[in-house]
């Protein structure tokens, strides 16, 4: 019983936490928006985020962002390395 209890704890402290699965992203400025993306401008850099059902939004609904708004983002993956970077987006927080 004891080797049991061992493995269950050794199991749950090995899960990765749902900070974990995400890879903290850029804050700045919508400047476009198509059907299954963000671009956003941050300070020098553009990126081009990838929505998808998987994408959290908060402090909008994903039909209630515009250009302009500040956002906050959160990466799925790491950026390809291209003009703009592209990325999905696992999660996108509304700002201003």
């Amino acid at each position: 019983m004891s080797i049991f209890i061992a493995f269950i704890l050794l199991c749950v402290s090995c899960s990765p936490s749902e900070e974990n699965l995400h890879y903290e992203g850029v804050t700045g400025s919508i400047i476009n928006i198509d059907d299954n993306s963000f671009l956003i401008q941050s300070n020098n850099e553009k990126v081009d985020l990838t929505i998808t059902n998987d994408t959290v939004f908060e402090g909008k609904d994903r039909n209630d962002f515009k250009k302009g708004d500040k956002v906050k983002t959160w990466y799925s993956n790491e950026p390809l390395d291209s003009n703009p970077l592209q990325v999905g987006a696992s999660k996108i927080e509304f700002i201003e």
